[in-house]
């Protein structure tokens, strides 16, 4: 049977509690089990990462239909890695030149330190498998083949921008749309 879709209310009440100053009024562990009871699919690491740092995307991406994503958390090859859909992904370039010309942020910094020390990243980035290309947003934009980089813009900068490409295994959560395959 096919997961009723959400309703725009529903996708509203996914996002975070604010309070003044949009201070979180939960914390991140309290968000993701009050989100897992409308989405049980969600790893918890996916929805803090994505929906409770990122909240803006929670409507943006609701045409994916998120009752019906299957995470996997997968290791990718360094060949993975080096395909041009995540390291030459726009964002992802932008990042990583701005990390390298030592134009940095705290969170980056973070990284960069968390990187160097374990040789990964401190949480899998979300990657949207799209083997056949055949995924395109609902205002038109095709997905790049054979994955598409959906949160971890940052991870990713930073990985290439230090070359531990080939350092892993690096995890990722891989996102699969309409049930799991093998």
């Amino acid at each position: 049977m096919k997961p009723k879709a959400l309703s725009l209310q529903d996708l509203q009440g996914l996002e975070p509690r604010l309070g003044r100053a949009d201070a979180p009024l939960e914390s991140p562990e309290q968000y993701a089990r009050r989100v897992q009871a409308a989405l049980p699919n969600f790893p918890a690491s996916v929805i803090t990462q994505w929906f409770f740092d990122h909240s803006d995307v929670i409507e943006e991406y609701a045409w994916l239909q998120y009752e019906s994503l299957r995470f996997e958390c997968v290791e990718l090859s360094e060949s993975d890695l080096r395909r041009p859909c995540l390291a030459r992904h726009e964002t992802v370039a932008q990042y990583r030149n701005h990390f390298l010309r030592g134009n940095t942020s705290q969170r980056m910094s973070r990284i960069a330190q968390y990187m160097r020390e374990f040789g990964t990243w401190p949480i899998p980035p979300i990657v949207l498998d799209n083997p056949d290309g055949a995924i395109v947003a609902s205002w038109g934009l095709k997905y790049s083949t054979p994955y598409e980089l959906l949160e971890g813009h940052h991870r990713l900068a930073v990985l290439y921008a230090l070359h531990l490409e080939a350092a892993g295994p690096h995890q990722v959560w891989l996102v699969r749309r309409g049930g799991v395959r093998c």
